[in-house]
């Protein structure tokens, strides 16, 4: 479980660059925004309007990734927790060799390095919802989180988090503001089913494994066309481990679910700190979404027939027979070719 940082003493949420844009913001009147044409339609229907673009960054140094130990590396390299353990220096080995971990036991789990992912990720959040509460907004929507270098050092990178916040013409709200990666459209078709985003619900999982004999045998070009287990294992673990942190982030946040919109996994490659001249691979997994809590139960709205559109014309429905009557007002019934009276009378020829 993840421990979450403590939020920004009051008064230092927002630097004062960020301060004078927004009160220039309140003075003119104006407002910015991300939404498309569409997306500001959507929401004007729910009674939401854009208040201004918001922002939030968090440059952190990830240099210490907390990997400094292999699980491989401790059990058959060093023989650390195996029968046949000898310390360093004591010789050859006399007794049965150590059993290489598999499963699990095989996966190494970089805390330190999951803890600051959060830790920056969160900063660049509150930052800009700081931002959207300067601003008297209710929330912000479409989100979008980005990470990127710093500079030249590869260890140094910058968290990104930009969106539109938006308001309630008379309406004032002294919750916290939420936050939304969900378009335009997405959030009014939200309100209208009697929903409400809380917040952005963030799932992080950072593993690693050594490239043992049975990976290097299955990545051989003689191996032919076989599976990987190490590397599914390794891939299947780590969105296991981002999908239990993103429900643990629900909790948090008293939601009840999530729709999620982003799911990433990343692979990268460095070498073993036990092992010499070795490799491990490292996979991170990544999973973004909003947390929704229900408001309102609301109908759902009717569903409409579905017709074929093959190029052909319907055929209109039959139409039953109308009753004829005569002059008299008495009901009769027309033969073809019967106009309903006297036979006509031929032309004297």
């Amino acid at each position: 479980m993840t421990t979450m940082p403590p939020a920004d003493p009051p008064g230092q949420e927002l630097p004062p660059a960020a301060r004078e844009r927004l009160a220039e913001q309140r003075k003119t009147r104006s407002w910015g925004s991300t939404l498309a044409v569409n997306e500001f339609a959507a929401i004007s229907k729910v009674g939401f309007e854009p208040a201004g673009q918001v922002l939030g960054a968090a440059v952190y140094n990830v240099g210490d990734a907390g990997d400094e130990e292999c699980p491989y590396g401790l059990v058959v390299y060093r023989g650390e927790g195996s029968p046949s353990y000898r310390a360093p220096g004591s010789g050859p080995w006399l007794g049965q060799a150590p059993v290489p971990p598999t499963g699990a036991a095989a996966i190494g789990s970089a805390r330190p390095l999951v803890s600051v992912l959060y830790q920056a990720r969160r900063a660049a959040i509150r930052r800009m919802t700081a931002e959207c509460t300067a601003l008297g907004a209710l929330g912000v929507i479409g989100v979008r989180l980005e990470v990127g270098p710093f500079g030249d050092n590869e260890d140094i990178l910058e968290f990104r988090a930009f969106g539109t916040a938006i308001r309630a013409p008379g309406v004032v709200s002294r919750a916290q503001p939420f936050s939304s990666d969900l378009s335009g459209q997405d959030f009014t078709k939200l309100v209208a089913h009697g929903w409400m985003p809380v917040g952005l619900a963030l799932g992080v999982a950072v593993g690693y494994r050594h490239d043992d004999w049975l990976t290097k045998g299955q990545t051989r070009w003689t191996a032919g066309n076989v599976e990987v287990e190490g590397y599914t294992y390794l891939v299947r673990q780590m969105r296991t481990d981002a999908r239990n942190e993103l429900e643990l982030d629900l909790v948090r946040m008293g939601a009840d679910g999530v729709v999620v919109h982003d799911m990433q996994t990343r692979i990268t490659e460095r070498k073993c700190p036990i092992v010499p001249f070795s490799r491990d691979h490292v996979a991170e997994a990544t999973i973004v979404g909003t947390a929704i809590a229900q408001f309102a139960r609301i109908a759902p709205p009717p569903i409409y027939g579905i017709h074929k559109l093959d190029g052909r014309r319907p055929e209109p429905p039959a139409q039953a027979a109308q009753p004829s009557l005569n002059l008299s007002g008495e009901a009769r019934d027309d033969k073809p070719g019967d106009d309903g009276g006297a036979e006509p009378s031929q032309p004297d020829g």
